[in-house]
């Protein structure tokens, strides 16, 4: 059944390449527009209701023998219990979710994976390219990072703010074989594009 779904787990088409010298345009910073001009066009569309977004996810959960979630919406995401999760839904691991986040407006701002929901935004434009020094707990060391995401500048570019009053979470316990939370994050967000669902932050899940 998984290979029929095949098409979802590849790159998006369009997608901007990471690690191509000169190809600035997978990246929100470097002044070009090439994702908030995809990020404006999303917004020209009308946003698909949380409800029918969970429908869509299960329906490629069935497809792929994934376990289905009947009730993902959590409403106090600031304080999420991440051991919770795993222990109540025998996750392999912290990370082994995929979560979206809501504009108050109703858009899908981004597809993520990861124990690492936030609802980053910059303040105002000047902080749009600003770095900072934060510890990688998977490579044991500090680097020199973009301080916000490319999901909280582009929502700020488009005068739009995040809905913190809830966030959506899908936990991933039956990952099929040969497949990462990374592949099953790219294949949901490409199987929403598919649905016709707008996603501000639209290739995100692709890297």
């Amino acid at each position: 059944m998984i290979d029929k779904m095949h098409r979802f787990f590849q790159c998006f088409p369009g997608t901007p390449p990471i690690g191509v010298k000169g190809d600035y345009r997978c990246s929100v910073h470097y002044k070009n527009t090439y994702r908030l001009d995809k990020a404006r066009e999303q917004a020209s569309f009308s946003p698909v209701d949380v409800n029918v977004i969970t429908a869509y996810v299960n329906d490629f959960f069935r497809a792929i023998g994934m376990n289905t979630v009947e009730s993902p919406v959590i409403h106090n995401p600031l304080q999420i219990d991440y051991e919770k999760i795993k222990k109540d839904n025998a996750l392999g691991e912290l990370g082994d979710i995929v979560w979206m986040k809501f504009t108050k407006d109703g858009y899908l701002g981004v597809v993520a994976t990861s124990n690492d929901i936030n609802f980053d935004i910059p303040q105002n434009t000047s902080e749009y390219d600003k770095k900072e020094w934060r510890y990688n707990t998977f490579l044991k060391q500090k680097e020199w990072v973009w301080k916000h995401t490319s999901a909280g500048i582009l929502v700020h570019q488009l005068g739009k703010v995040w809905d913190t009053s809830f966030v959506s979470v899908f936990p991933l316990p039956n990952i099929p074989n040969g497949y990462t939370r990374g592949d099953i994050e790219r294949a949901i967000g490409n199987y929403l594009i598919d649905r016709k669902v707008p996603i501000i932050d639209f290739y995100s899940h692709n890297y």
